[in-house]
């Protein structure tokens, strides 16, 4: 459910806003007035995900009262006298809790702080478009089914769309009390003469022009009277039904329903590795990650998986869901788990240029709307990324060190093989030894890395390139991937196999540093084009070579320099794009903004390196801007405006960004393994710590951490009177897994750069 900060849905508004289910809207308007007014807001707050509350009051308006006068003695009732009384603004207070549990369940409650009593009328306007999630954001369509008139009987209202998928979906309102009166709008029929224009969401890289669709809508009426000091209160439930989740049970009281979610969310937190730090901010900035964590995972037969985002990418998304569990293992490595089995259940099988599947191919994206049900999207699931098969690869060798499963090991092997094979033959088909993509299907991603708007790749003069294209960073996933799981099948006997991928590794790192390197800019190229040529811009993809481990070692300091330098980096974190490029916008969505996730890679591959300084810097800077976002929570981007500490700017929010979003809470969570250089190594019981604290932490501890079949408790801390020595104190868990602090300067870094 996303909503204005007053609750409501107005029936115009460019944002997308509504209740989804199954990459559908089931409603698209909801909109309260007391006495024909919009409510007054004070203040809301959605900072536990599943449950808002909204507190407003009424502005200043008139209203029937019925005034009580002294009793008349020869009567056995009070005299009533009908006035009209200029109603002071915030003497009613309407409030409005809500929380989302198959469906969306809100209370609304007033109390009359007058000394008299209040009529007021109560108008609820509830709407249904049940256009598919690509239609919200731009996607045209040639047709659509048949929208029809609501109805109403006994407690319900119901909103119901034939398809031309042959589905029924239908939007349920039900009233725990009937309202006194509910009036039914006749549908109007769709006019191919109105036309709206608007942005492609949530790229904003294009104009749309798309048929105007009004959504079914029906008021319901309560006529109320509030007694002076008395509550009241209506509860309704908005309840998305068909496509064979068949009928959802309400809670049997609205107070039960909220109970059960906040437990539900608590036991979430027990679960995993509980963590604090004596810093009590950052311990809210990653509270605030694990509540989003939560309410973007999905329980699957196949496990735990993090769906993308709320509200575009509300879905299993390939490079979204591997990256965030990837990041998370720290705190629950179950969440890998299943993602892996959930991606490995739908790994590809056979040719198919409409939905780009490959044999042995990991999906991109996988939805459920009309559209897709009907082809008119390919998203079924969908194949169009560059990098999901090496990342599944990477990810599952990352997975293996924490819990060194042989029973993981046996029933992903199939899997690993053929990615593998994806990799060597459909993922580099002309054979240069890199993997590229080619967009084959017109409604596909035409950019298939993680800047995949159709804007994020040009050459200066503005000209775009021509596919296949190999991404710097796509090609640093695969050397990863290779390593990781020769490290893997070597412990389980595989010592030639292992051989063979080390190797080619070996050879792929060769070439990459001699093709994607710019001397005149110390630089990566952000790709290669179909003729090899470099795709010049300075960006923020090296920084996953760099995580990847790619990168030749001298050629990683020019780069963490640049990083660092006031173009790329922006005071709030490293931009998508150096200023300096012709493409630079800071507004836009990759060509300058900041990214959390990817910022959270940066800082990982400097860690790699050495740059544990530059690492932390990173980290400072994202942690910085979450201070000034509501709740601490990032958005999936915001624009890549210089901070400007002479204004106390703050970070400007990108409007149509996902938020919650997966990678997003992720990257909180990925800072603490950065900061603390944590590498879990199960087969031999041991735990890696290279710590460097930035100047704003002392200590970290967390609870619950497990590695192989072991659960630990530890605490880190810097030493008092030593700022560069860190400490290791284990208190559970000691005797099952070894615990050591390490020299943090490895790999090929120095700690600092020359400035």
């Amino acid at each position: 459910m996303v909503s204005d900060d007053d609750g409501d849905v107005p029936q115009s508004n460019p944002h997308g806003w509504g209740l989804y289910y199954k990459d559908t809207r089931y409603l698209s308007v909801l909109e309260i007035k007391v006495n024909g007014h919009s409510p007054d807001l004070l203040t809301s707050s959605g900072e536990f995900n599943f449950m808002a509350n909204i507190q407003s009051a009424n502005p200043f308006m008139q209203a029937p009262s019925s005034q009580i006068n002294r009793p008349d003695p020869d009567k056995s009732a009070p005299a009533t006298t009908p006035t009209t009384v200029n109603l002071l603004p915030r003497t009613i207070s309407i409030r409005r809790n809500r929380f989302i549990e198959d469906g969306m369940h809100e209370r609304l409650g007033f109390f009359n702080y007058n000394s008299f009593p209040v009529d007021l009328t109560l108008t609820m306007r509830f709407g249904s478009d049940f256009r598919d999630m690509f239609d919200v954001r731009g996607y045209q369509r040639a047709n659509r089914g048949d929208l029809r008139k609501p109805t109403w009987g006994k407690d319900r209202i119901t909103f119901s769309y034939l398809g031309l998928d042959d589905l029924e979906r239908t939007t349920q309102v039900v009233f725990d009390s009937a309202p006194d009166e509910i009036v039914v709008h006749e549908v109007e029929k769709l006019d191919s003469r109105e036309l709206e224009e608007r942005e492609l969401l949530p790229y904003s890289t294009s104009a749309v022009v798309l048929q105007a669709v009004k959504p079914a809508l029906a008021d319901a009426i309560f006529h109320i009277t509030l007694q002076p000091g008395q509550p009241f209160a209506i509860t309704y439930h908005i309840v998305p039904q068909g496509l064979g989740n068949g009928h959802a049970t309400l809670p049997t009281t609205f107070d039960m329903g909220a109970r059960r979610m906040r437990l539900a969310y608590e036991n979430w937190f027990r679960e995993g590795t509980f963590i604090t730090s004596d810093n009590e901010v950052f311990d809210k900035f990653i509270q605030r990650s694990f509540y989003d964590l939560r309410i973007l995972t999905e329980e699957l037969p196949t496990g735990l998986l993090p769906i993308a985002g709320i509200p575009w990418f509300a879905v299993p998304f390939g490079r979204d869901s591997m990256i965030t569990a990837y990041q998370t293992l720290i705190f629950d490595p179950q969440l890998a788990v299943g993602t892996l089995r959930f991606l490995a259940q739908y790994q590809g099988k056979k040719v198919n240029e409409w939905n780009e599947e490959e044999p042995g191919k990991i999906l991109h994206e996988l939805r459920a709307g009309e559209m897709t049900v009907l082809r008119e999207m390919p998203h079924v699931p969908y194949y169009g990324s560059v990098d999901s098969t090496p990342l599944f690869l990477m990810l599952f060798a990352e997975t293996m060190r924490w819990l060194d499963s042989a029973e993981l090991y046996k029933e992903f092997l199939p899997n690993l093989k053929a990615a593998l094979e994806w990799i060597d033959t459909y993922g580099d088909a002309d054979g240069d030894g890199f993997i590229e993509y080619f967009c084959h299907n017109e409604r596909g991603v035409k950019n298939q890395g993680w800047k995949d708007n159709a804007a994020s790749l040009q050459f200066r003069d503005g000209t775009f390139p021509q596919q296949p294209i190999a991404l710097c960073e796509a090609q640093a996933y695969v050397y990863a991937a290779k390593l990781g799981v020769a490290e893997v099948v070597e412990r389980y006997g595989e010592r030639e196999w292992a051989a063979k991928l080390r190797r080619e590794a070996a050879q792929l790192k060769i070439l990459f540093n001699e093709k994607f390197w710019m001397p005149e800019e110390n630089y990566f190229a952000q790709a290669l084009d179909k003729f090899k040529n470099q795709i010049p811009t300075v960006g923020s993809n090296p920084g996953h070579c760099l995580w990847c481990g790619i990168v030749d070692d001298d050629k990683a300091k020019p780069i963490v320099r640049r990083m660092m330098g006031e173009d790329m980096s922006s005071g709030w974190g490293i931009r998508t794009v150096s200023t300096q490029e012709p493409s630079y916008n800071p507004m836009s969505y990759h060509n300058g903004s900041v990214w959390p996730h990817d910022n959270s890679i940066i800082a990982a591959g400097m860690k790699r390196y050495g740059f544990s300084e530059e690492a932390n810097a990173v980290v400072s800077q994202v942690f910085a801007a979450s201070q000034r976002f509501r709740y601490y929570r990032l958005p999936e981007l915001f624009c890549g405006f210089q901070q400007d500490n002479r204004y106390y700017s703050s970070p400007s929010e990108y409007p149509v960004s996902c938020s919650p979003q997966a990678w997003t809470a992720g990257a909180a969570i990925f800072f603490l393994q950065i900061m603390l250089g944590l590498e879990a190594d199960a087969t031999e019981k041991r735990l890696k710590l290279r710590p460097r604290l930035p100047s704003w932490l002392a200590e970290l501890k967390l609870e619950g951490l497990l590695v192989g079949d072991h659960k630990l408790t530890l605490k880190v801390y810097r030493k008092p009177g030593h700022p560069e020595s860190y400490g290791v104190e284990v208190m559970q868990g000691g005797d099952k897994v070894r615990c050591e602090i390490l020299d943090d300067l490895y790999g090929a870094g120095t700690d600092a750069l020359d400035r």
